[in-house]
């Protein structure tokens, strides 16, 4: 087993380098490879408690806040998300500080032999060196974004605490299936034996998981059925709320995370919070609880990143997300015009969420951001004209958003949009990856 000594890789990219070329096995059915993974490096996942995170859309922001709440209650929290917007070590988080690059080349290093013995997938790798890192931080909890799927992701290798499955939509169709309700089942199956389930699914979503944790003996908790949300007053800082749930009353919870979605997702982060309370993993406290949910923030979740125009980055990649971001912009700002950047994976529903957009846009400039996997913008122009909406291509991103600057008023506002790679490519073009 390689140690820091004897180095594999002469730097942080060559590390990336190698660890991106494994996405050509893109994934992999079965848990056997990431468990000889972790077998090789002792079995650090059996060190802390893990709360594993599922769903189509708000997961990572909901994991984000339910780090946030377990770090205000002193204990020391691992976070590790996907996709990153603008680093890899933005998947590698604890106590709200990521991984420094040497420390994840480091790590890598040592599963690197293993890793090339079973061919095991990028991901694979990914939540390894996710479950070293956290135990040599010595993490007494972490919470943990589910890849994609349920049971058959890498993540599921992780015996879970206690599972969350937010929101679920139709996304990811060549893997999980065309209906909610397949997608749902598949979403369910990180649901443990015996174990406890809390969910921001709603309709037929909700039943199909319900059912699942039913099947498994789980105890079960619908976030959208067991909550009361009131008051909620939505404004570009963020958003305030009343929560009442388990016989308590939340008066004013504020978060800083912008759209009425988050106030869902929320909601399903503090029911989180009660429910590791009534397992014995933490000692509830109103005033940590309300800490973590106004000091949490996501990267690329409707991140204003300029003003005059009013510049707006959102990942949303599907359908369903981008109808949520519009309803969102809408409520939040104000604004004259809406130029909107949009770049999308070629295997995304193109045609809804370019549908969506045109909703709110004035302007699109179409653009490739950098992944093999990126959608031609002649096609999304194609659907653009269809929908008689004013546009045109701008092969990169940061051209792309050049482009927009240049077109809009400081009374405008300028949305970022369709793709985790579109925002970290804007982001990098403006020079915005470097401060956060």
């Amino acid at each position: 087993m390689s140690r820091r000594g004897s180095k594999v890789f002469d730097s942080y990219q060559s590390c990336l380098d190698w660890l991106f070329t494994r996405r050509r096995f893109v994934m992999k059915p079965g848990l056997e490879r990431v468990e000889f993974l972790l077998q090789t490096v002792g079995n650090p996942h059996k060190r802390f408690r893990i709360v594993q995170v599922a769903g189509t859309n708000g997961k990572g922001s909901t994991s984000t806040m339910i780090a946030s709440i377990l770090v205000e209650h002193e204990l020391r929290t691992g976070l590790f998300t996907s996709p990153h917007v603008i680093d890899f070590t933005e998947r590698f988080v604890v106590n709200n500080s990521r991984a420094t690059p040497d420390r994840i080349v480091s790590v890598i290093e040592r599963l690197k032999p293993a890793a090339d013995k079973i061919e095991a997938t990028f991901f694979e790798i990914a939540t390894a060196a996710a479950t070293v890192l956290f135990a040599e931080e010595n993490v007494d909890i972490a919470v943990v974004e589910v890849g994609m799927g349920g049971a058959m992701d890498a993540t599921s290798a992780l015996d879970s605490a206690l599972s969350v499955i937010t929101s679920v939509a139709v996304d990811h169709t060549h893997v999980l299936g065309a209906s909610v309700t397949e997608i749902a089942g598949k979403k369910a199956g990180i649901i443990r034996t015996g174990g406890v389930v809390v969910s921001g699914a709603t309709g037929d979503a909700l039943g199909v998981i319900r059912d699942a944790a039913a099947t498994r003996g789980a105890r079960f908790i619908s976030v959208a059925e067991e909550t009361e949300i009131d008051r909620v007053s939505v404004i570009s800082t963020g958003s305030i709320f009343d929560l009442a749930y388990d016989a308590t009353v939340y008066n004013g919870l504020s978060i800083s995370l912008l759209g009425r979605h988050q106030v869902a997702n929320a909601a399903c982060a503090a029911v989180v919070a009660h429910e590791l309370s009534r397992e014995g993993m933490l000692d509830l406290s109103e005033m940590s609880l309300r800490r973590g949910l106004g000091e949490s923030g996501c990267v690329g979740r409707m991140q204003i990143l300029d003003r005059r125009p009013t510049v707006v980055a959102d990942v949303a990649h599907n359908p369903d997300a981008a109808n949520v971001l519009v309803a969102a912009v809408r409520e939040v700002f104000e604004y004259d015009s809406v130029v909107v950047v949009l770049g999308v994976m070629a295997d995304k529903d193109l045609e809804g969420i370019v549908s969506a957009i045109s909703d709110v846009a004035d302007f699109v400039i179409l653009t490739r951001p950098s992944s093999v996997r990126a959608a031609d913008p002649a096609e999304l122009a194609k659907i653009a004209q269809n929908h008689r909406l004013e546009h045109e291509i701008v092969e990169s991103p940061g051209a792309a958003v050049a482009r927009a600057l240049s077109l809009a008023h400081e009374a405008d506002l300028v949305l970022i949009t369709g793709s985790h790679y579109t925002v970290g490519d804007v982001m990098i073009s403006l020079g915005i990856g470097d401060s956060l």
